[in-house]
């Protein structure tokens, strides 16, 4: 499998509208979120919400991979799971995330669009906390 990831610093609704496409997702049978709507307007509003909690001193609003898989090297299903496992193992429940699958193509692919801010913020030693 081949890997990229891009920085999305402005057309964030647009990548998720792009990923979410029906026709590219079996009419999106083949979406999976985590912590966001399935709606990719609405998603674009959840990572919003969160990084509004942020200090917001980046300018990158969140980050998208696309993982490619050679033709006929696995299933859309078990492309599905394989991208949630790569999002358990790597953003550990501390990012949103919407993950597509798209069977457009003569390879499968998954699309994973992540927000730049973490989920949960711990509060910090100055905020009463213990170590």
């Amino acid at each position: 499998a081949t890997t990229k990831l891009f920085a999305i610093k402005t057309t964030e609704v647009k990548a998720l509208a792009y990923i979410a496409n029906p026709e590219k997702t079996d009419g999106g049978r083949l979406i999976f979120t985590y912590g966001c709507s399935s709606d990719p307007a609405q998603a674009s509003r959840d990572f919003e919400a969160v990084r509004a909690g942020g200090t917001g001193l980046n300018t990158v609003l969140s980050q998208h991979f696309i993982q490619s898989f050679k033709p006929g090297e696995i299933t859309p299903e078990r492309a599905l799971e394989v991208g949630k496992e790569l999002c358990e193992k790597f953003l550990k429940g501390e990012y949103q995330y919407f993950l597509a699958i798209h069977t457009d193509t003569d390879h499968t692919h998954l699309h994973v669009i992540f927000n730049n801010c973490l989920l949960y913020t711990s509060p910090s030693p100055r905020d009463g906390a213990t170590s």
